[in-house]
Order: structure tokens, then sequence, then C-alpha cells
């Protein structure tokens, strides 16, 4: 008896028509153009739409901008990276995903760029969750996914063992890579 096939080919039609609607922003791309997104940078380059310093708030983008934000490799050059949260909060839709990797701070090379001026652990974002039941009430967030990615080495052990091995031993983890949903009432 046949397959029919036709749902999954309508879902996943469907799938990628929202998702081409998607307004989508790659902060911070530097070389890595995103095509469909719109990328902005520190520097100006082919495929930057727009270039503006991202120590210096507000950011030229009007609220409630974009679906989806992904940032690889940017906020641990940046001062002040509560401020700049906040300002990708402000340019999300309701219900957008904030996609942040970051080097893991057990990573030699979180350490060894000389630009790098933060560092970070898994609980850096989860503590960004807690902080609707604390004192920050308007900028609210819920975590959709958190990753550690392991190093070559850390392959070796089970994701559990190598998670809490972490704590003692660095060169395990190479980034976090958490998807945050932005909550707005």
């Amino acid at each position: 008896m046949p397959r029919d096939t036709g749902g999954k080919i309508l879902l996943t039609t469907l799938s990628r028509t929202i998702k081409d609607k998607m307004k989508r922003l790659n902060f911070g791309c530097g070389n890595d153009i995103k095509e469909g997104w719109d990328n902005v940078d520190i520097q100006k380059g082919p495929g930057v739409i727009s270039n503006f310093d991202f120590n210096k708030f507000p950011y030229p983008i009007k609220d409630d901008s974009y679906d989806y934000i992904y940032t690889s490799c940017v906020l641990e050059h940046l001062d002040d990276v509560e401020k700049v949260i906040s300002e990708l909060w402000r340019i999300s839709k309701p219900d957008g995903i904030i996609h942040i990797v970051v080097p893991h701070y057990t990573n030699k090379g979180a350490y060894s760029d000389l630009q790098h001026k933060h560092f970070f652990n898994e609980v850096a974002f989860k503590e960004l969750e807690m902080r609707r039941t604390k004192i920050e009430k308007k900028r609210q967030f819920k975590i959709e996914n958190l990753e550690l990615t392991p190093t070559l080495p850390g392959k070796i052990f089970p994701k559990q063992i190598r998670n809490k091995l972490s704590l003692f031993c660095g060169g395990l983890i190479s980034n976090i890579e958490v998807r945050i949903k932005v909550l707005k009432n």
C-alpha cells in the first residue's frame, strides 16, 4: 500500500512559507552574511544593511521589528551584555526568539582572545529567565533551548558526565547555544 506523504509535503511547504515571512536579524554578522536576513555589524561590508556601534544605546532599529535574532560570538566583545540583551528584547516581536552563541568560560578560546570582555556559563542565561520573578518585570524571557557544545575531547564523555566534569576540567565544552523566547505583555 503506497504511503500518503501529502501531509508531510504540505507541512514542509507551510513551514518554509512561515520561515520566509519571518523577519530575521543576523546581529554582529561579520562575514557571515545570511540571505533573506537583515545583516548588521559594527563595520561596513558587502551584504551588511546597517552598521552601528553595538555599545551605544538605543540601537537605530524600531521596537518589535524581528521575529528571530541570531548572534554568534558577539556578546563577549561588548561592554554591557545586559543592556545589549535588553535592546535585543526591545527590537524583538512578542514571542520572538533570540538565538545566542557564546564561548563557554572553560574553553581556552574564551580567554585567548584579548578582545573578549565577558565570560559565560549556562547559569548566566538561566538568570535571565529567573529575573521575571525578581526585580525586572518588564523584560521577560523564557529559555526554549540551551545546549552546551562539546569540544572534540569533550565528545568522549556522555553528556551528563561531560557537563559535571566541566565544573572541574576545562576544554570539554566549546560554546553555549541558547534560544530565548521574548515575553511581552
